[in-house]
């Protein structure tokens, strides 16, 4: 299944249980709790306020069951020192450090509104080339910083990436697991041969527990470049072996094979992906002007941006009321997810948005109006046929259904030499189109079978309809 990388972190392995949660109203170093935002393994965050200014902070509590450890102690100390000895506008602002009556430690942060990247992306499922390069910039900014300092973040993911409503505010958090460059006091916190960070986007020397340099952070921000451009990871598998192997052997696949982009973008993320360090940037400033040029030639071979026709095909996995196990199904909602992909590649459909539970293909029409509707009619042909071969499909596991919506509308493209780029238009915004409810037969909108034959139609959820084979 192409999970998101916070689904898969590691951590450090000094996880809690059901840590209690401090309520509404209470007192913290002088800070009112709301509510709260986030718990981790080691740690929560909770949004509270000062009564006598009111401004919005975030703070941040070791779990109270790991407070008498002192190494967990020591750790969660030196990541606030670390944050200080890095302050940098794209990296969350600590203001002041306590301990609660019982010993608990805490330190007191800006309060980010807004969103993660990890989120942002679950919503769009991609960027455009140059929303990347808006993301991507301050975000190499702050780990110039960090590097300059002489400490490596070794956890550069979207969800440690804030997105801020204002525009250009991005934040890099979390480094609860950064490691100095050069030896210190504190290095004796790192475990020895122990991997440290996300196996998702870890690179080879972390995987191996090898010594890690800024390198290290090169490697996962092409992982994350890789899913901000096509939405997908790099290396994905059920199998924390088989995710550890891939990155160590495989070759990750050109962004462009999934998602139509230039040779110069492939060359970028490839190059941050190396398996040797010495082959990949040498540092994230370098990696900041080559990404600059590369979608700088992206935007200049794609500036016409046109509407198109388009049939597009919304492949959506539903999991039944009883599979309350979402992990135990990994391996059939890969299977379905790579099957969707590949078939619908095969029939001239091009992947424009992937997730871990979603695809969408679409076929541009062509220029010819009159050629409109014998078009339509030979995707639906195909539509009909591919929805069968999913939900028939062998050894199918019964609490994975399968939606198949067919549409016929808009797509904003942008031309270029390479295969077109689609960046946009109705017919992308499936949650206008799509059944929002589960499906048997193919869903579709009456833009798509309008004046089309060859097919039987029933009432579906308002206002679509279940169209079928005679016969099947």
């Amino acid at each position: 299944m192409a999970r998101t990388e916070h689904e898969r972190d590691s951590g450090t392995g000094e996880e809690s249980q059901a840590e209690p949660t401090l309520g509404a109203g209470a007192s913290v170093g002088g800070y009112v709790i709301e509510r709260l935002v986030a718990r981790g393994g080691c740690g929560s965050v909770y949004l509270a306020r000062r009564p006598s200014d009111e401004v919005p902070v975030a703070i941040k509590l070791l779990h109270p069951a790991l407070a008498p450890m002192a190494k967990m102690m020591v750790r969660f100390e030196r990541e606030v020192e670390l944050l200080k000895r890095i302050r940098h506008p794209n990296i969350v602002e600590i203001h002041e450090v306590g301990t609660l009556p019982d010993g608990t430690p805490f330190f007191v942060m800006e309060y980010l509104s807004g969103m993660t990247l990890d989120t942002l992306l679950l919503q769009r499922g991609r960027l455009s080339p140059d929303e990347t390069l808006e993301v991507l910039e301050p975000v190499c900014a702050a780990l110039g910083a960090a590097h300059a300092a002489g400490i490596v973040h070794r956890d550069v993911k979207a969800s440690n990436v804030m997105v801020s409503g204002a525009p250009g505010t991005v934040k890099l958090l979390d480094f609860g697991i950064a490691k100095l460059i050069e030896p210190g006091p504190s290095e004796g916190l790192t475990s020895v041969n122990r991997q440290i960070g996300t196996p998702t986007i870890m690179a080879p020397e972390q995987l191996l527990c090898a010594p890690v340099d800024a390198r290290t952070d090169v490697y996962a921000l092409g992982a994350l470049l890789y899913r901000l451009l096509t939405g997908r990871l790099p290396f994905e598998s059920a199998w924390p072996s088989e995710l550890v192997r891939k990155h160590l052997e495989e070759p990750p696949p050109r962004p462009s094979e999934r998602v139509p982009l230039s040779r110069e973008l492939d060359a970028v993320v490839l190059k941050c992906l190396e398996k040797r360090p010495e082959r990949r940037y040498e540092s994230v400033h370098a990696l900041v002007r080559a990404l600059r040029h590369a979608v700088g030639m992206n935007s200049r071979a794609s500036a016409l941006e046109l509407p198109r026709l388009s049939v597009g095909l919304f492949v959506e996995i539903r999991l039944r009321a009883d599979a309350d196990d979402e992990g135990s199904l990994a391996v059939e909602i890969e299977r379905v997810l790579a099957m969707a992909e590949e078939r619908m590649r095969a029939g001239g459909f091009t992947i424009a948005t992937t997730t871990s539970a979603e695809v969408l293909g679409i076929r541009l029409l062509s220029r010819d109006p009159l050629a409109w509707r014998a078009e339509r009619q030979s995707a639906l042909n195909f539509a009909l046929a591919f929805q069968e071969e999913l939900s028939g499909r062998r050894g199918a596991d019964p609490r994975v259904h399968v939606n198949v919506c067919a549409h016929a509308g808009e797509v904003v493209v942008r031309e270029r030499e390479v295969e077109p780029e689609i960046v946009g238009g109705p017919l992308a915004r499936t949650g206008d189109w799509a059944a929002a409810e589960e499906v048997s037969g193919l869903c579709a909108t009456w833009e798509m079978i309008q004046d089309l034959s060859g097919f039987w139609a029933a009432p579906g959820p308002d206002p679509l309809v279940v169209v079928t084979r005679p016969g099947v």
